[in-house]
């Protein structure tokens, strides 16, 4: 029934309406279900009551009624979409993903559909699967800021930064002082090496927004660059004013951090690092004991009898290049060595191989005890299944890099499934290592560098683990020390492109003009030159870094794992 045929509704619609957009819900909702006597198969009611019901987070009763209007209407993409979006407040992702689908085969333009099927793949941290919905998406409303910044943030996820940078341009031209936009564009320059116009785009913010907490914070960790006082002041005013959940508080202490350190002023830089890593570590501790336990498991489970075990198969090949090794020891800088070579394609940090080992299961058992029932045509199937990604990245390439550093978990399994592939293990002076991830934002899966204690337990378990994999996979990989490289940067490069397989290429020697997209926080490091500065950093904090110290002393004199001995002599 249309309003037109019955003015009593469309009071009861309008009123319904302003109900609901003065958050009176349980309201609106007496007044629907008034309605729905009078009228039980009226579509505007069915949704605005499913509406209602949905911002309550009374999913079910949200189902309910949009099911009964999509049996009214079966063909409606708007109700499908919808139910989509009651299936995602419900976690029912696949289920959320077939409804925008099916909305998607009526009209193929419909915006909701596709901004509701992209942001699921987000949430289901696969960018790849959302680009092409926000591709149609921003040609559906080509005058969208919004849009364009959710095309372009995808696009940097998926290391696309000429693609980011397009986006990100055009949301910019629609609404200049729309911050995101100049924030996400800054992202991509960055990524790109283009450091210089990514500072112009944070001071554009801080132009209308001098207080821009993450324009602040990004502005005031960029190396090479003056930073004015007035920044400065502006950043300690923010922490002045912060209470103890202002999510701002770390990013901005990290970056005054990263400030003060690049300026030589080595213990306020650390009066700020240690703060921010105190509230991460009170956020998000770490449970070195899991970690430990996980890497006794391993080291049980994972021997060269239960690998010689294993069905052989037949899904083989060179392509992938591993590069692993505790996050911070130089496997930014080796992926970006190799992907100057023209036989090399950069993968980047590659989840694929952790979401196989997350998929791995048996009777009553998990990963790695699982690993002992593997059959053939499973081990296949994940062979082909990581193979596939790599095609995706590079069908021509002869060899693609997977540089996810954690990674070094799981070597047994990479061995398993790619005997032919080649592995870097990058090492770096132990204390080095740790400070340089001490002074890094990790994601909160990952906060075991927020402590000087737990992160020197976690490298003291990283190093028994590598030694547990030299032993059972002797000669399967390469130990790359980022002090040799430095040092002796060409010999290092011809070792390691030989152990690859790969013949020279000078190109490899001036690895900092690639203009590959590089999202890591070495970003900046990658762009240069080989430089010596950060070797032997930690002595700038040596009173500071006591706890972790007095943690690695007992195993070490010399703090690097090495071919013989994981901790040192």
């Amino acid at each position: 029934m249309t309003c037109g045929a019955d003015d009593g509704l469309c009071a009861d619609l309008a009123q319904i309406g302003e109900l609901l957009k003065d958050g009176d819900t349980k309201a609106a909702i007496r007044r629907c279900q008034t309605a729905l006597i009078a009228r039980p198969d009226d579509l505007d009611v069915l949704r605005l009551i499913a509406l209602a019901h949905m911002r309550q987070s009374q999913f079910p009763e949200a189902f309910q009624y949009l099911s009964r209007a999509l049996r009214l209407a079966p063909r409606d993409p708007g109700l499908m979409t919808a139910l989509g979006t009651v299936k995602i407040s419900q976690k029912a992702y696949p289920a959320a993903m077939e409804l925008f689908q099916r909305a998607l085969k009526i009209d193929h333009a419909h915006g909701d559909a596709l901004s509701n099927l992209a942001a699921t793949y987000t949430l289901l941290q696969q960018p790849g699967n959302a680009k092409p919905h926000l591709q149609t998406l921003a040609r559906v409303l080509p005058y969208s800021p919004q849009v364009h910044v959710r095309a372009a943030s995808n696009a940097v996820a998926v290391n696309d930064v000429a693609d980011a940078i397009r986006y990100a341009r055009k949301a910019v031209r629609l609404a200049p002082e729309h911050a995101p936009a100049r924030l996400v564009l800054a992202e991509a320059l960055e990524a790109n090496g283009r450091f210089k116009q990514a500072k112009f785009q944070y001071l554009a913010v801080l132009t209308t927004e001098p207080e821009h907490a993450t324009a602040l914070s990004k502005l005031l960790s960029l190396k090479a660059t003056h930073v004015a006082e007035r920044h400065v002041r502006a950043a300690h005013r923010l922490l002045d004013g912060a209470d103890g959940q202002d999510p701002n508080q770390v990013p901005l202490r990290l970056a005054l951090a990263q400030y003060h350190d690049l300026r030589g002023q080595y213990d306020m830089a650390f009066k700020y690092l240690q703060t921010a890593n105190e509230i991460r570590h009170k956020r998000h501790a770490f449970d070195s004991a899991a970690q430990t336990s996980a890497v006794d498991r391993l080291i049980y489970t994972c021997t060269a009898s239960a690998l010689s075990a294993l069905p052989p198969h037949t899904v083989r090949s060179e392509k992938p290049i591993f590069i692993i090794g505790m996050p911070r020891s130089g496997t930014t800088l080796v992926e970006q060595i190799l992907s100057s070579h023209p036989q090399v394609a950069a993968g980047g940090e590659l989840p694929t191989l952790i979401n196989i080992v997350r998929q791995i299961k048996g009777a009553g058992t998990s990963y790695p005890e699982a690993t002992r029932g593997l059959d053939r045509a499973t081990l296949e199937g994940m062979a082909r299944r990581y193979l596939d990604k790599l095609d995706g990245i590079s069908r021509d390439a002869l060899r693609v890099t997977d540089k996810m550093p954690f990674n070094y978990m799981h070597l047994w399994l990479i061995a398993a499934l790619h005997p032919d592939a080649t592995i870097v293990h990058c090492r770096r002076e132990a204390l080095d290592t740790c400070l340089s991830c001490y002074f890094t934002s990790f994601n909160e899966e990952l906060q075991f560098a927020s402590d000087l204690d737990t992160l020197g337990r976690y490298w003291i378990d990283y190093c028994r683990l590598m030694q547990h994999w030299r032993a059972v996979l002797p000669h399967r990989f390469i130990d790359l020390d980022y002090e040799r490289l430095v040092t002796d940067t060409e010999g290092s490069i011809r070792e390691l492109l030989a152990f690859c397989h790969l013949p020279w290429e000078g190109r490899c020697m001036k690895f900092y003009e690639s203009h590959r997209g590089v999202r890591t926080p070495s970003r900046w490091q990658v762009r240069q030159p080989i430089y010596r500065q950060s070797v032997g950093r930690w002595r700038n904090y040596e009173r500071h870094l006591q706890p972790l110290i007095k943690v690695l002393h007992p195993q070490r004199t010399r703090l690097r794992s090495t071919a013989t001995d994981t901790l040192g002599t």
